[in-house]
Formats: C-alpha cells, sequence, structure tokens
C-alpha cells in the first residue's frame, strides 16, 4: 500500500470514528456559567522556612526555633495543633562553582521545611498573620479562603448554571426556528478554581504603619477579603426537534 493511500484510509478512519462519536439527531450545544460573591470562613495559611549557615547543625536549629516560634503564635491564638501540618526537613549543600560549574569546597548548607495551617475562625486571621510575617527565616506567606458549605453552595451554582445553559439554548433553537426537547449530556467545565483567593505579603490587602512610640516600631495588619467569587461553568448538549 502506497503513502497516499495510507494517508486517505486514516482520514477515512478519522471522519468514521468522529462521526460515531457524535449522535445522530440533531442537537445544540450551550455553555452555562453562574457566580456569586460570599464571604468567607475559613483559610488555609502556607509558608515556608528557610535557613542557611556555613554550620549544617546550626542551619539545623534556626529551622527547628522558627517552626518553634510559629507553633507558639498559633498556639497562643487558639489554633489546635491538629490544624498545623509541618513536612519534613529539606536540606541541601551549596559549593563553590568553577568556570566550568564544577562543584568546589562547600560554601553552607540550606536547610528548609513548608508548614501549612488552617484556620476555622477568621477573626485570628489578622493577627496570626502580622506576626508570622514578622518572623526570621520565614517566606512565601499565602493564605487560601474558602467556604465551610462548599458543597451546598456548588449544587447550587451548577443549578444556576444548567439553568443559564437552558436559556442560551432555546434562543439559539427559536433563532433557528426550532425547539429544546431534552438534555442528552452534560459536563463540568471547571471545578473551583475560582473559589480561592490569595492573599500574601505582597497583596494589595497588606497594610503596614508605624507606631507613634518610635520609629522603629511598626506593626503588620493584614486582611481577609471581604468577600470571594464562587464560580461553576457547564457545557450541555441538548436534543433539539
Amino acid at each position: 500500500m502506497n503513502k497516499i493511500a495510507v494517508i486517505v484510509l486514516s482520514c477515512l478512519m478519522s471522519v468514521g470514528t468522529l462521526a460515531a462519536d457524535l449522535p445522530s439527531f440533531p442537537f445544540v450545544v450551550a455553555n452555562g456559567t453562574a457566580e456569586k460573591k460570599i464571604k468567607p470562613d475559613m483559610a488555609t495559611i502556607h509558608l515556608s522556612i528557610l535557613a542557611f549557615d556555613k554550620e549544617s547543625d546550626q542551619a539545623l536549629k534556626t529551622v527547628n526555633d522558627t517552626t518553634t516560634k510559629v507553633t507558639d503564635i498559633l498556639t497562643k491564638s487558639g489554633v489546635g495543633k491538629d490544624k498545623i501540618e509541618a513536612t519534613d526537613i529539606n536540606k541541601t549543600t551549596t559549593r563553590k562553582r568553577d568556570a566550568e560549574f564544577n562543584g568546589l569546597e562547600i560554601l553552607g548548607y540550606e536547610v528548609s521545611r513548608s508548614m501549612t495551617i488552617k484556620l476555622d475562625n477568621l477573626s485570628q486571621y489578622s493577627d496570626i498573620m502580622g506576626n508570622i510575617i514578622a518572623t526570621n527565616n520565614v517566606s512565601g506567606v499565602r493564605a487560601d479562603f474558602d467556604v465551610s458549605n462548599r458543597k451546598a453552595v456548588e449544587a447550587d451554582l451548577i443549578a444556576m448554571a444548567g439553568a443559564d445553559a437552558k436559556e442560551k439554548a432555546n434562543a439559539m433553537a427559536n433563532g433557528l426556528g426550532t425547539k429544546v426537547q431534552s438534555v442528552y449530556a452534560i459536563s463540568q467545565v471547571s471545578a473551583f478554581g475560582d473559589f480561592v483567593a490569595d492573599f500574601g505579603a505582597g497583596s494589595m490587602k497588606t497594610m503596614a504603619f508605624r507606631t507613634a512610640e518610635g520609629a522603629g516600631n511598626y506593626e503588620t495588619i493584614m486582611f481577609a477579603p471581604e468577600t470571594i467569587t464562587v464560580e461553576q461553568t457547564i457545557n450541555v448538549m441538548f436534543r433539539i426537534k
């Protein structure tokens, strides 16, 4: 079989496969969306603890001491230890490099770990975040906001998105002189990707001011968002008459 015949046969097979996947009856596909702005009632804080020192033991001690300081901040604010997770400690060696990037003598050791904190009470958020950000050797601080009744909100939004898709399908069908008969297939385009909002030390939601007691004293004020946008999008295939 020559190359032209193979190409023609492949094209015919692709067309046949595509046709087999499509319904044999007339149909219309509509995209439905729905969103709400709601007040969050929970947050997940993510942070990293990082230390570098010529001595491995000192770098490890710094990470352990910082972990204790962060944990103390949380427990004093009433956050249970079951809401605090810390990863295993990672350690890497930093070496001087020559022009060919060959490793030479050791310059020091980098030790790090990550922590995740779950807050069920956002009234604690401002004080906790302000104190954590002010702690030495803490970096990469950010927070994801959510709501505790997420499943109920998701169900409501899917129903609203479905109604939106049906309205759009009816409009298209009416424009072509036909009518929507029934739903044939539904697919969820996206999950809760827009459900959470990230706010970290670099966010516009972060503010700092200096107190009157002295130029060297300041307090970092962190704000949780007033609302977060909850969104759902679905695709619906309707059978038409």
